[in-house]
């Protein structure tokens, strides 16, 4: 949990989408390309495996360490090349009215010097891919181009 000595990103977006479909876009490797990263590997389990990677970017690999079928799944999070502790990133499902809310939440970020980059870009990277979610449910559409970083 977040205490007085880190910092969490906590977000909420509405979804016109089924909750199912939204838990499906956010664990299901198939969905995660479509929206997420260029690769994506899950076992969706607590403690199973994840990889997620960009082209011509990182990769993330780790555990998972929550997954509730059709309401959350968690990754423990870190970035290739920095030695410095993990964060954890969460992606909660809620039914709302006729459709999802969607919680972000990355949570862990050390409040020290080294770690505001990565805090800042992951409160940029997590909105940004938030609404490519919600375009891609709502809409079909894939916001990302080759030009964006």
């Amino acid at each position: 949990m977040a205490n007085e000595e880190t910092r969490t990103l906590s977000h909420q977006y509405w979804i016109h989408a089924p909750p199912e479909r939204t838990f499906q876009a956010v664990s299901d490797p198939k969905m995660l390309v479509r929206w997420l990263a260029d690769v994506a590997e899950v076992d969706p389990r607590p403690g199973g495996t994840y990889r997620l990677g960009w082209t011509g970017g990182p990769t993330h690999t780790g555990t998972l360490v929550a997954f509730r079928p059709g309401k959350e799944i968690a990754f423990a999070w870190s970035w290739p090349g920095i030695s410095l502790a993990g964060t954890v990133f969460r992606l909660l499902v809620e039914p709302k009215d006729d459709g999802t809310i969607l919680h972000v939440e990355h949570e862990g970020f050390p409040k020290s010097e080294e770690w505001t980059d990565l805090y800042g870009g992951a409160e940029w990277g997590w909105t940004y891919f938030a609404m490519n979610l919600k375009s891609l449910l709502e809409s079909g559409r894939d916001l990302r181009s080759p030009h964006d970083g």
